[in-house]
């Protein structure tokens, strides 16, 4: 297998001092000499940090990890524990205080034995699990993670040509997190770049061979942490370069594992990068006195104001823009903070920021507005509008189910793709590129075609599950029913009429930011999907994914004065200038089965519509609105509410400082500062223009 080098994720710190001794490396130890270096490390002053075991030729191989730490003594490490043995070692060990870090299982003539390190520690007791088939492994994840455990340290080992797997889950806090496992090698660099490409950061990479294949567990965080690098299936020399060159770049081993395929040792590292300082990200606002605040002063919201300062004072989003009409009439446009905070250029009330997902209820309004224009159907074959794919569909191993798919599906997310079970194709352009065997990024067509060589992940009009990929497609509809570009049709249909000047398709990388348009700040670099710097470190919202390619389902820039138009359009349904009453009913009709209700027959409290989420107010159908946006770099929220009030919400940074979405953060409190207010100003702000 060709070496293949993933990507390095950076993050902005405070300075505090710390220890850089170099780790000391191990790969190929004997049983016997193992015991001595484990000796020899505790008489030094080291601690063992990571160790694997793995298939020798003629007994098991050992590799091992130890840093000189000044705690060095409150560690144990233990080899050879059949299964009962580990349970008592792990009871008699946490009765002192001793708890599991790193687990690793081998063969022992044919019996398994385990391998740990144990450290010393006040925090709550991990649970290690061991001897799991590969379903048990899947069904251990979801329940301990129900009972709020992460995993820490995942391992895979063959006993009697039987694949099993071994754990180690600690309590989680809020930061997110994932695992993906038992992807074969040849599938792995496509995994590393769904997951870097969403913000994750790997920090558990573990192999095993099966059926004489590389295999590999990993565990994904969006914890911060400082730059890495990370290399897989190297052999004992490759390996041994790796780390020297990572040493030259400043970067020291943190994560190590072997495994043994065709009777020949492999490894694989993550490297992080070594820094006289640890740093966290420091606070941008002193007081919310020091806010810039633009835009027209009102006193009937100056407690809207100070709320939301107080807010960017706990969550420290560089900027923000928000907008409140009320019964038609835009009443509140402010900016809040800075565009971009290296040169404290001021968030405008008109600014443009990305808008993420917000653009999946324009993308719908303009289908909508072609099936009443009898252009198209609901109920249409998606794949009897776009003819251009039909041939593929006819291939053999191509999923029969493709050819069901209805507009109607699409625009609900219950077409059958759910990138929880499969992936996200919009995250996937170099893989896709090198399917293709053209230059990085893939567009919209191209996406298309890979991904109706996938099956689907569930029945069509099974369930619900938010697809990105549906709404592209919705993309391409337009264009096919319209007879001109997604870009210009929206445009047309629905910007012209709103007079929504501050909306148009954003641009991927920073030269092509629009003149009204923010900065997007955020602490995580990727690799490069554009071929010009391929695989380069850039920062995450400018290159480490394409948002031309997402025009439909998350390319549009707008402001939030804009997007407020766009809400308050449907206020009155019979005097809408987009949609007919008909039509705004059909767009926030409630869908059937089990994307609207529950597994007892119950409606659901909320459900997805035409573009909208729906919660539902009353039995004479009325309801609350609203929709969210998500990139690196960007958080972005709308809402249309029964009583007409209306607001828009956009950051230029994804979260708030617990690493949840600032969209989410701020969602309940808007309310409450909304329902506070007492009066609301006659001057309609719409006018302005």
């Amino acid at each position: 297998m060709a070496l293949r080098v993933l990507l390095v994720i950076c993050f902005s710190y405070l300075p505090a001092a710390v220890s850089a001794e170099e780790p000391e490396i191990q790969l190929q130890l004997n049983p016997f000499i193992y015991q001595r270096q484990i000796t020899r490390l505790s008489k030094q002053g080291f601690t063992a940090t990571d160790l694997s075991v793995y298939a020798g030729q003629r007994s098991e191989r050992f590799a091992l990890m130890g840093i000189k730490q000044p705690e060095s003594k409150d560690w144990r490490a233990l080899h050879g524990l059949d299964e009962k043995q580990l349970e008592s070692r792990l009871k008699q060990h946490a009765a002192e205080g001793f708890h599991p870090q790193v687990i690793s299982g081998y063969e022992k003539r044919g019996e398994p034995r385990f391998a740990v390190i144990l450290k010393k520690s006040a925090e709550a007791s991990p649970v290690l699990k061991h001897s799991l088939s590969g379903a048990q492994l899947q069904d251990t994840l979801k329940s301990l993670q129900e009972e709020g455990y992460a995993p820490s340290q995942l391992d895979g080992y063959t006993i009697d040509n039987q694949t099993f797997h071994a754990g180690i889950w600690k309590k989680q806090g809020e930061t997110a997190w994932e695992a993906t496992c038992q992807i074969p090698s040849s599938q792995f660099q496509a995994t590393f770049d769904d997951y870097t490409s969403k913000g994750f950061r790997l920090v558990d990479l573990s192999g095993y061979g099966e059926n004489g294949t590389a295999v590999y567990h990993a565990i994904w965080s969006k914890a911060a942490g400082p730059s890495w690098k990370s290399q897989f299936h190297l052999t004992p020399d490759q390996f041994q370069q790796a780390n020297k060159e990572r040493l030259a770049e400043q970067y020291e081993l943190t994560s190590l594992d072997a495994y043994s395929l065709n009777d020949q040792p492999f490894f694989t590292g993550i490297w992080e990068k070594i820094s006289p300082e640890k740093r966290i990200e420091l606070p941008l606002w002193k007081s919310p006195d020091a806010i810039p605040m633009t835009g027209l002063d009102q006193k009937e919201f100056a407690s809207l104001d100070e709320s939301i300062k107080d807010f960017m004072m706990l969550h420290n989003p560089p900027g923000m823009a928000v907008a409140v009409s009320y019964r038609g009439r835009l009443v509140y446009a402010r900016g809040f903070g800075y565009a971009d905070k290296e040169t404290e250029e001021l968030v405008q009330p008109d600014s443009q920021f990305r808008i993420a997902s917000l653009s999946k209820p324009i993308t719908a309004v303009a289908i909508l507005k072609l099936v009443e224009q009898g252009k198209l159907q609901l109920d249409s074959r998606v794949f009897d509008v776009l003819k251009q794919y039909q041939r593929l569909l006819i291939q053999k191993n191509v999923d029969p189910r493709l050819k069901d798919i209805t507009i109607q599906q699409l625009l609900n997310h219950t077409a059958g793709w759910d990138s929880k079970d499969s992936f996200d194709p919009m995250f996937r352009s170099v893989t896709f590129a090198e399917q293709l065997g053209k230059p990085s990024p893939v567009d919209s067509d191209d996406i298309i075609r890979i991904m109706l060589e996938q099956p689907l992940d569930f029945k069509p009009g099974e369930r619900f599950a938010y697809s990105n990929f549906g709404y592209c497609l919705l993309g391409r509809i337009i264009e096919e029913v319209s007879g001109q570009t997604y870009e210009d049709y929206i445009q047309q249909a629905i910007c012209e009429p709103l007079h929504m000047s501050e909306t148009q398709l954003g641009k991927t990388l920073l030269e092509g930011r629009s003149e009204k348009e923010v900065k997007y700040h955020s602490p995580l670099q990727g690799s490069s999907v554009f071929a010009a710097n391929l695989r380069e470190q850039v920062p995450s919202p400018y290159g480490a994914w394409n948002l031309e390619a997402m025009d439909a389902n998350g390319g549009w820039i707008s402001s939030a004065p804009d997007l407020v138009r766009f809400a308050t359009a449907f206020n009155i349904p019979d005097r809408c200038p987009l949609l007919k009453a008909t039509t705004i009913s059909k767009m926030l009709e409630r869908p059937p089965g089990r994307a609207g209700f529950d597994e007892n027959g119950e409606p659901k409290a909320t459900y997805y519509a035409c573009g909208w989420m729906v919660r539902p107010i009353d039995t004479a159908g009325n309801s609350n609105q609203w929709h969210t946006g998500s990139l690196e770099g960007t958080s972005t929220l709308l809402v249309r509410r029964l009583d007409r009030i209306n607001w828009a919400i956009l950051f230029n940074k994804r979260n708030g400082v617990d690493d949840k979405r600032l969209s989410s953060l701020i969602d309940a409190p808007m309310h409450t500062w909304m329902n506070r207010i007492e009066r609301w100003p006659a001057k309609d702000q719409f006018k302005q223009k």
